[in-house]
């Protein structure tokens, strides 16, 4: 059995969730038990959607070593016949993978003591007592791990291809190839997958409009002004605009307010055709954090923003790679921000050469397998 512990609020967004719901579901595949096990319930429903076990810990998410005496109380669903809670772990072979910037190394070496554990990071805040380390990002492999003695017994799993994406878009990434470029491996495609690649390809010759996504709960409504600062371009106005909201979004009903004001403003809630959407745009404004990932698994020009501590990075190194266009910060200048991304969009829709170079850059870097990688890796390090 895998432990998935991870959270979802409108505080922190759903993104910790969803990239652990990427490796449950390529665990579920291998035959795994899988159980995530949240703070609150905010999770619940998208967890019961998919079918997956979880348990509410009815804890605070930002205080995580209180959590672990109710935490222990969970882990004693264990097989009958065990001699102690730590044999019975040992017994059902189980692991845990933890997702959170709240963890301590207290909390960490607490679970490392009776349990095989597994920490999915994004910024090295400590040396991390675990069994195995996951980060896939695009500069996981500078952070400097491999040099950090700590580390010197830990599994690490470092670098995009570890990228834990779901499965709509582990059956091509890179789905702005053109078919002409498959055309050495036609037998391997899949209808599915040969459709995508018709629709991207149409999405980008006719106009695919413009994808905008912020996040789960985009507190800051960057969604709708984003959308109220194109309103302003002529050359902007007219486009065909689908904005992707989360379930935690504050502000929807100020973006169904927009689109009932304008008919070319579509908002999606709730997607479960992601890669599809993908694929029908012509760019993308996106926030850091791993839609950005996807947005390269589709191969769609981006022009990229941050509004967390944590997405900068990112942001920034998807930028100097030259796979995305800098849209700004939104912490350090909100109103620049805003402004330069819409600037920079009216820019990148008029070249058609600078889309097709970012789209062959962010193509090649994911290939839609991180999740399999990863659990292949959790199962064979037990």
């Amino acid at each position: 059995m895998v432990v998935i512990r991870a959270d979802a609020n409108s505080k922190i967004g759903m993104g910790h969730v969803m990239r652990c719901l990427s490796v449950a579901d390529a665990l579920l595949k291998r035959g795994e038990e899988v159980l995530f096990v949240t703070a609150d319930d905010t999770p619940v429903p998208l967890l019961t959607k998919k079918g997956i076990p979880y348990c509410v810990l009815h804890t605070d998410y930002a205080d995580m070593e209180a959590e672990l005496p109710e935490l222990w109380e969970v882990l004693r669903e264990l097989p009958q016949g065990a001699e102690s809670p730590d044999a019975a772990l040992a017994q059902k072979n189980t692991s845990i993978l933890v997702d959170s910037y709240y963890v301590t190394e207290k909390y960490l070496a607490a679970l490392k003591k009776r349990i095989t554990t597994i920490y999915m990071d994004d910024i090295y805040a400590f040396s991390y007592p675990v069994d195995m380390l996951i980060n896939y990002n695009i500069y996981g492999e500078e952070m400097g791990y491999e040099k950090d003695a700590a580390f010197a017994d830990t599994k690490l799993l470092l670098g995009t291809e570890y990228v834990p994406l779901r499965e709509e878009f582990s059956a091509g990434a890179g789905y702005a190839q053109s078919r002409k470029e498959l055309s050495a491996e036609t037998e391997n495609v899949t209808p599915a997958e040969d459709r995508l690649h018709q629709t991207a390809e149409q999405g980008r010759t006719a106009d695919g409009g413009i994808l905008i996504t912020t996040g789960g709960s985009d507190s800051f409504n960057l969604a709708g002004q984003l959308l109220m600062e194109a309103m302003k371009y002529d050359a902007l106005k007219e486009k065909e605009y689908h904005v992707v909201s989360g379930s935690l979004n504050p502000h929807i009903g100020e973006l169904q307010a927009l689109a009932q004001k304008h008919e070319n403003i579509h908002i999606h809630c709730n997607v479960t055709n992601m890669a599809e959407l993908m694929a029908e745009s012509e760019v993308a404004l996106s926030a850091g954090g791993s839609t950005l990932y996807e947005l390269c698994a589709v191969g769609v020009p981006v022009i990229a923003f941050s509004f967390a501590e944590n997405q900068e990075r990112l942001v920034q190194t998807f930028v100097k790679r030259g796979i995305a266009q800098y849209g700004g910060n939104y912490r350090t200048d909100g109103n620049k921000m805003i402004q330069n991304t819409i600037a920079g969009l009216e820019t990148l829709l008029e070249d058609k050469n600078l889309r097709t170079e970012y789209r062959k850059k962010a193509r090649t870097l994911v290939d839609g397998k991180g999740a399999d990688r990863i659990a292949e890796a959790i199962i064979s390090g037990r």
